[in-house]
Formats: structure tokens, sequence, C-alpha cells
């Protein structure tokens, strides 16, 4: 075999074993924990998000809140935006029938937000006599 042969197939080992054992390039992830306490009570929500150069893509929202005594609870969620004085939600989402300290989720996936703007999520936690307590927090 010719030194050019070796070359070429040495060459193109190593570019198949360079784009084998390079991991693709994940994008940056971020989260926000809003809490609340209320007396006895407190609730806890995080939002999980890619971070995009324009956006953040949201991925993952969970939280938790009691106690629910004798009863069961809700977690309303609303994602929004500052564009100058005017408000744009771009997510509003419940789970109901949480018990006390029970993990809920609320489906989040692939909502959008600009990372221009200034962003938030706000959490009201609940239970049949009426709100418990609102926690917020900014997306960064």
């Amino acid at each position: 075999m010719g030194a050019g042969v070796k070359r070429a197939g040495l060459l193109a080992l190593l570019v198949v074993a360079s784009s084998v054992l390079t991991p693709a390039a994940d994008a940056a992830t971020g989260s926000a924990t809003a809490k609340c306490t209320e007396g006895e009570f407190s609730g806890k929500f995080t939002l999980t998000y890619d971070i995009g150069t324009d956006k953040l893509r949201l991925k993952r929202g969970i939280g938790s809140a009691g106690p629910y005594i004798g009863d069961s609870g809700e977690m309303h969620v609303r994602v929004f935006y500052q564009d100058g004085p005017t408000e744009n939600t771009v997510l509003r989402k419940s789970a109901t029938g949480l018990r006390s300290d029970e993990t809920g989720s609320v489906p989040v996936e692939g909502t959008k937000v600009p990372r221009s703007a200034r962003s938030f999520v706000v959490v009201k936690f609940a239970d049949s006599s009426g709100e418990k307590c609102t926690a917020k927090r900014e997306l960064r």
C-alpha cells in the first residue's frame, strides 16, 4: 500500500472518529424557583428552560404545596413577559387535585419567551377555601 493511500485512510478514520467523539452542543439551561409562605402553608414551583440566542424555551414545570388539611390543592401557573408597560401572557396552565406536598407538573414544553424582555413565572396556590399564597420569580 502506498503512503498516499495510507494517509488518506488515516485522514478518513480521524474524520469519522472526531465526529463520533465530539458531543453535540447542548443548549444552556436555566431554572427559576418561585416560593411563597402564608402561615403554616408554603408553595414552591420550579420552571426549567433552554436558553437560546433570542428565546427561552420552557421545558418543565413542577411544584408542590401544603398542607392541604382534609382538602386538595391547585397550582395556577402564568408565564408572561413585559413589553414596555404591557404584560404578554405566553402560558396559563393549572394542576388540580394535589394532595399535601405532592409534586405536580404543569405542561409547559415548547412555550417560548423572548430573551430580551423581562419575563416572570407567577404561581397561585389554592384550596377549596381560595388562594393560599402567590409565588413570583423572574426568568433569567
